[in-house]
């Protein structure tokens, strides 16, 4: 029998926290046109520099679309319910999981091939990416915007 001594890895960092700030100012607006960086930095009274950096992988990702230039800015590259949760986890966080081992595919035990605890981890796992990737933009600003506005 192998132990498991994985460290939790599902912990969000900054870069998801302001990008779903980011991602939520753009839903809220969506079909209303472009939105300038420095806009939501001022509103939310965060460091736009650190925001272009979070912004440019949602972009690679094509879940945001710019515009260079006077009169330039952001919008969200489709309708806010077609934007998943997970989508937004993932182009900034890349791959996600529970825990260590299943991040990085075994490579970090020595014991993944028998792990029973492994096991129960995918399994736990892929419930929580079901739910990310059920959970749109447009429900998010339902359930909980909306709702505690």
């Amino acid at each position: 029998m192998f132990w498991c001594f994985n460290a939790f890895m599902f912990n969000l960092s900054t870069k998801s926290d302001y990008g779903f700030i980011v991602m939520l100012e753009l839903a809220q607006k969506y079909q209303r046109g472009l939105v300038s960086l420095s806009d939501i930095a001022r509103r939310r009274k965060l460091s736009s520099g650190y925001l272009v950096q979070i912004i440019q992988p949602l972009v690679k990702a094509k879940l945001i679309v710019s515009k260079e230039g006077k009169g330039g800015g952001y919008q969200l590259a489709r309708n806010p319910k077609q934007i998943s949760a997970l989508a937004i986890i993932e182009a900034l966080e890349g791959k996600t999981a529970l825990v260590k081992c299943l991040k990085h595919g075994g490579k970090v035990c020595p014991g993944f091939g028998q792990c029973e605890a492994r096991r129960i981890w995918e399994v736990m796992s892929g419930e929580v990416r079901g739910m990310l990737k059920k959970k749109t933009l447009a429900a998010l600003i339902k359930e909980v915007i909306l709702k505690y506005a």
